[in-house]
């Protein structure tokens, strides 16, 4: 093998990052452990989310967010939780950790979202802390203090499911231990064996080994010390040693001899170390003695060399142990180790019998200079890159085996990968490596100022900041808070105001207060105001950015090997690897690196069953970079016409051909003005392999679409994602939705230019149909916009259920508040499929294409996209989300059904007049006995569906938004469906739009039947809370008999108080049968007293019941009734006009003949009762004229309450002329002068 460094330029694998906020509304505990024994912990439950909190700076948001070391521990046994996160956050004093697993069996239903923040009395050693488990209930965590305290904790796996479940007494989980050999030696490394194995390398070169038995918890271990036997060693540990072959790290001296990397033979009967001196040495355990040592590249250095090849310990990842039985015969394990050194090796050490020595360790491959890839091929770079980290595992028997490589340079790193078989590793060596793509959510081009953006910029910049995982709240809160401070900005007087609108309200503040120290006579003009609000974005946003560079520090590398899940650890976050799909890698790599795939890497090429050739990938390559970059020629404003432009092309119904549609395309958005000559000929020089714009084929667009999710598995799991599963679940999908509709952007630009600049010249040479290609890519994006809007949108209400289109789909709930609606609505019913145990990256991807295509019906061809945008739509209505909902109105179609939901909308956002335009336009086929377009045709079932299945599908399809009562209504004809539209209204209390839906289904309902009595009586509802008398009446003379008495009193007490209700009463063309009804209601003496007015003596009130009732009978010539109806009143208003004389009839004699007012009110009673005099003798006079038989006219009455008795016509005129003597008594002033039992009767 040369001496070269091997390079790397194919993307093979990607990364999706998370960050680490809580996945759970108040899900961390903090506890502070106790400094010494005998003192009590404190803890405490956050009520708010990890991440949420703010911080005033770069520094305190480094303390409390970002960690100094982290990395994740995974157990070999299968059991949920299985994977843990530990962070050392807070100067050191803080360790965290966290349950990590991806997935779990569904049998299991709690979720382990709680995160354990330990606070330790001071602080944790650099290589201090290490984890352990026997496969039992507990986790063994392992924290070594700079006070020289080992911590034992062993924290119980149900810690992780509920924040009670921990002990509030430390002491019981909690065991401090300090070992006699920190005394004389200082602890610089913590390694674990097993939960009752520790290995602590100090800093004079030895080794402690720290055992304890089974039961033993902690507070007691046995120690033993190993070093190399020379006489140098003892000394060392009692002297401070400093000079050329010693290093300080951390504060301490480390001596040459000292092991900055420790770990275990499988067996764990051996240490294997990496010495600060550039040595690999093997201890025996048993004998406590060195059985192996040798230089890293095996050379031999002389002593006074040594200072030259000293080892940082500041990377200490330069060892790792793995197994690879039946590779060699003979070998146990195997150990890989890298040397800084001499440009960079790794060197294989196969280990038979580590106690024989050298014979029995030997190099592996050991004429092979095994160089890490060089990340910078620029001979003239002087970058800087050095191996942060490696995990090697995976395969079987030595094949199929993985190594995986984590390069940094300052804050910029890379990850490669390495498939290959051990025995013939220099053969893959060179040209077998492939790399990890980086790009993610937070590195997406940020908004640009458009002149023709009508849209705000702080909208822009707010869509773009707060979209779902790019950045943390504490991150932007922080940024806020720098901005701030450096401008000297105060914060908002709400203090409950939310994050988008403090940021807002920042930029608005700085961009005025510069406007007004330009000039602050005169406004600030638009323009200069958009372009001043762009500038304060972008400085906020470079807060932004740093913040965010530091959160993605990378710390380590880390390799589920049970499951072949590689992840690489950050300050801030962490990020999965997983394989590229095939579209993926087409995107990202250059057609150049297709020329020498790795045998293992499978090559995406399109095969359309004709004799042609298949479509190689380096030919997709050329035509998506040449896309790729004619649309970054694209400016800001012409980028935002192209795509506002296109979304509106995409959800109209086509009114003109493809071709003519194009051309409007290209017109509307003056591609002739914008596209530059240069783009257009490096365009054609891009795509120039392929034979320019003349060489390119449909087969050549069409390839790309074919390779987008179209399948996804279909075998049983009993997996299911775990909340954390489904965050890295949705963040993939987000990053592959982008990825894709990019690409299918840039694509269809092409297109559209072509099919105009080259129309003549693509036609004559080129099997390119431009308008195919045009209405394959259409579709396309309008999938892909409308899958974005998913992953993009978040709840802002409480529990969302999570149901999908399949009604055989398990429903699921998780909170709402702060998913996305892919999440929650999508995510949670794919579930992972189990594979192979050494494809676990693969499978990452394959269940992101799973999601994507399940989003549009899954293995399901009957449910198509419309139905799919119907459901979402229906979900976000379930749920009252009308802001979702509205901002969703504008994917939806315009087939019946989806109306329908649209008139819901409406309705729901008190919009009357459009809600019911849109039921009556979708009334006709919403209403039709037509099979629903069901997801069941494989079954047998067919397309003829009964009623009730109807129903049933109504209800699944709209999210159950439809009751299975209310989907009955539908597709059983117009009375039926009018009705239910009239029960929606009526719900809405809105009474009119509901009488006028219940007339609509009157005309169509069938006479004589129940619906039609069920109308009417829903109408004369409606009318009567709308006053609509009219309508009121004509229902009820409409509905049988028998309803109409039930009825008819509810008709004669709206009348009655309506200020034109009695005229209405007596004008109405009453039926006979009803007469004796409705002067039974007027009469009744009860209801009376309700309706009478509240001032007696105004005889005139429209609402008396006696002149209503009297008008009533007088309408029907009833003038014995009518009198019978107000002599009552004759009673009522001469007693309390003479209640009220009396009142006033003992006064003093100043107050003799009173005020004007006074004499008023009394002219004004006295009239009352002369008029209701007068109404009863003349009415009781048509009776006498009317009878011939009889000389006077009577009545009956029981107006003074007691027994009826006949009142003769002479009655009521001597009663009169009574009243007129006692007025003429008053008038003349003869009364007593409030003398005692000297006043004078009126009566």
């Amino acid at each position: 093998m040369g001496t070269q460094a091997p390079s790397a330029s194919l993307y093979a694998f990607t990364e999706t990052r998370i960050d680490l906020e809580a996945l759970d509304q108040g899900s961390v505990v903090q506890v502070q452990l106790p400094a010494s024994r005998g003192s009590r912990s404190q803890r405490r439950i956050l009520s708010t989310t990890a991440g949420s909190a703010s911080f005033n700076n770069e520094e305190t948001y480094s303390w409390g967010c970002l960690a100094s070391a982290s990395s994740i521990y995974f157990s070999r046994l299968t059991k949920y939780p299985r994977s843990f996160l530990w962070r050392v956050l807070e100067n050191n004093k803080v360790l965290e950790l966290r349950a990590t697993d991806l997935r779990k069996t569904e049998n299991i239903k709690a979720e382990a979202t709680v995160i354990l923040q330990l606070g330790f009395p001071s602080a944790i050693r650099k290589g201090g802390v290490a984890l352990a488990d026997d496969g039992g209930e507990a986790l063994s965590v392992f924290v070594l203090t700079k006070s020289n305290d080992l911590f034992t904790l062993t924290i119980p796996n149900k810690s992780f499911y509920n924040v009670t479940s921990l002990e509030e007494d430390a002491g019981k989980w909690c065991k401090t231990f300090r070992p006699s050999s920190f005394v004389l030696s200082t602890p610089h490394r913590l390694v674990a064996g097993s939960p009752g194995q520790l290995v602590v390398a100090l800093a004079d070169g030895k080794l402690l080994t720290l055992n304890r038995k089974d039961g033993q918890d902690g507070s007691i271990w046995q120690e033993r010390s190993y070093h190399d036997g020379k006489w140098g060693s003892s000394l060392r540990g009692l002297i401070n040693w400093q000079g050329n072959n010693t290093v300080r790290y951390n504060g301490i001296i480390l001596d040459q001899n000292a092991a900055i990397a420790v770990d275990f033979s499988p067996s764990r009967t051996h240490l294997l170390t990496v010495c600060a001196n550039h040595t690999f040495k093997i201890w025996n355990l048993a004998g406590s003695s060195n059985v192996f040592s040798m230089d890293l590249l095996g050379q031999r250095r002389e002593p006074q060399d040594i200072s030259r090849v000293m080892l940082d310990p500041r990377s200490p990842e330069v060892l790792r142990v793995f197994e690879a039985d039946g590779a060699i015969a003979g070998d146990e394990y195997y150990a890989i180790t890298y040397s800084p050194h001499d440009g960079g090796q790794f060197k294989i050490w196969a280990i038979r019998d580590a106690d024989q020595g050298k014979l029995g360790v030997r190099f592996l491959h050991s004429d092979d200079a095994l160089r890490p890839p060089d990340p910078d091929s620029d001979p003239e770079s002087k970058t800087v890159w050095k191996v942060a980290d490696f995990k090697v595992g995976g395969g079987t028997q030595g094949s199929g085996m993985k190594f995986w490589l984590l390069m940094r340079s300052n804050k910029r790193y890379k990850t490669y990968n390495l498939s290959f078989d051990l025995v013939d590793l220099p053969a893959a060596w060179n040209d077998k490596w492939v790399l990890a793509a980086t790009e993610t959510l937070g590195q997406t081009q940020p908004p640009q100022l458009s002149l023709s953006d009508p849209q705000d910029a702080s909208e822009t910049w707010l869509e773009y900041l707060l979209y779902p995982g790019r950045y943390t709240r504490s991150l932007l809160e922080t940024a806020l808070s720098i901005y701030r401070s450096a401008r000297k900005l105060t914060s908002p007087e709400d203090a409950k105001a939310t994050l988008e609108e403090r940021l807002s309200s920042a930029i608005m503040a700085q961009v005025i207060s510069q406007s007004v120290k330009d000039d602050a006579d005169s406004g600030i003009p638009f323009a200069q105001y958009r372009e001043s609000m762009q500038q304060e974005w972008d400085l906020f946003y470079q807060e932004v950015q740093d913040l965010d560079r530091l959160t993605w520090q990378p710390l380590t590398l880390t390799f589920d090997e049970p499951f072949g899940m590689p992840c690489s650890v950050f300050a801030g976050g962490c990020a999965l690897i997983r394989g590229c799909g095939q579209v993926e890698a087409i995107a990202r790599n250059t057609s150049a690196a297709w020329q020498d795939v790795p045998e293992f890497f499978e090559v995406p090429s399109i095969e359309d069953g004709s004799e042609r050739m298949p479509i190689l990938p380096e030919e997709l390559s050329i035509l998506i970079e040449g896309a790729a970059a004619f649309t970054r020629t694209f400016s800001a404003t012409f980028r935002h016409d192209c795509h506002k432009l296109l979304s509106s092309e995409l959800w109209q119904d086509p009114v003109s051909s493809v071709a003519d549609r194009i051309g409007n395309y290209y017109e509307h958005c003056g591609f002739a003005e914008e596209v530059t000559d240069s783009a257009i000929d490096s365009l054609k020089a891009t795509l120039r392999p392929l034979g320019s714009f003349e060489g390119l084929t449909s087969d050549h667009f069409l390839a790309i679409i074919k390779r987008l999710p179209h399948s996804m598995a279909t075998g049983e799991s009993s997996l299911v994602s775990t909340k954390l599963g489904l965050k890295v679940l949705v963040r993939g999908a987000q990053e592959m939705l982008n990825l894709h509709a990019q690409i299918l952007f840039d694509l269809l630009m092409v297109v559209v230019f072509i099919e105009v600049e080259a129309h003549e010249e693509v036609m004559s040479e080129s099997n390119l149909n431009t308008s195919n290609v045009f209405m394959a890519l259409s579709e396309q994006m309008q999938v892909y916009k409308f899958m974005q809007w998913l992953a993009s949108s978040v709840w802002a209400g409480q529990d969302r259920p999570r149901k999908s289109p399949d009604e055989n789909a398990i429903p699921n709930k998780q909170a709402g508040a702060g998913l996305t609606v892919l999440e929650s609505l999508f995510a949670a019913d794919v579930r992972p499929q189990p594979r192979d145990r050494h494809f676990q990256s693969g499978f990452l991807t394959d269940t992101t294409q799973d999601l994507l295509f399940h989003i549009l019906g899954g293995n399901y061809p009957s449910v198509t996209l419309d139905r799919v945008l119907v459901f979402v739509q229906c979900n976000l209505l379930k749920q009252g989300d009308t802001d979702l909902a509205s901002d969703f109105a504008q994917f939806q179609p315009t087939t019946a059904w989806s109306i329908y939901v649209r008139g819901r909308l409406h309705l729901k956002l008190g919009e009357i007049a459009e809600a019911a335009m849109c039921f009556k336009k979708a009334a006709y086929k919403m209403a039709a006995q037509q099979s629903f377009p069901g997801r069941n045709q494989q079954d047998g079932r067919g397309s003829g569906l009964e009623k009730n299945q109807a129903a049933q599908h109504y209800h699944n399809a709209s999210a159950e938004l439809l009751s299975l009562k209310e989907a009955g209504y539908l597709a059983k004809g117009l009375p039926k469906y009018y009705t239910h539209i009239m029960h929606l209204f009526q719900d809405a209390s809105y009474p009119s739009s509901a009488g006028d839906f219940a007339r609509l289904a009157i005309q169509f309902a069938s006479e004589s039947s129940e619906l039609l009595t069920f109308l009417l009586k829903s109408l004369f509802t409606s009318s009567l809370q709308t006053s609509d008398i009219q309508s009121a009446y004509t229902s009820l003379v409409r509905l049988p008999q028998e309803e109409q008495g039930k009825l008819l009193p509810e008709l004669v007490k709206a009348l009655l108080t309506l200020p034109n209700g009695p005229s209405q009463l007596l004008e109405l063309p009453w039926p006979a049968h009803f007469h004796a009804a409705i002067d039974e209601e007027l009469a009744d003496a009860r209801r009376h007293s309700q309706m009478s007015s509240s001032n007696p003596t105004t005889a005139s009130t429209p609402r008396d019941r006696r002149k209503i009732l009297a008008a009533w009978r007088l309408r029907h010539g009833d003038f014995r009734g009518a009198a019978a109806a107000l002599y009552p009143q004759i009673q009522s208003l001469v007693s309390q006009h003479q209640k009220g004389k009396q009142k006033a009839g003992v006064m003093s004699q100043s107050k003799i003949g009173g005020s004007r007012k006074s004499n008023e009110g009394t002219v004004q009673g006295n009239r009352g009762v002369d008029e209701a005099y007068l109404s009863v003798i003349n009415l009781m006079a048509c009776i006498d004229s009317g009878e011939q038989e009889k000389k006077e006219a009577w009545l009956l009455s029981n107006a003074d309450g007691g027994k009826r008795r006949v009142v003769r016509i002479e009655d009521v005129r001597k009663g009169w002329q009574k009243e007129l003597d006692r007025r003429s008594v008053v008038e003349g002033g003869r009364w007593g002068f409030g003398m005692a039992g000297d006043e004078m009767d009126l009566g």
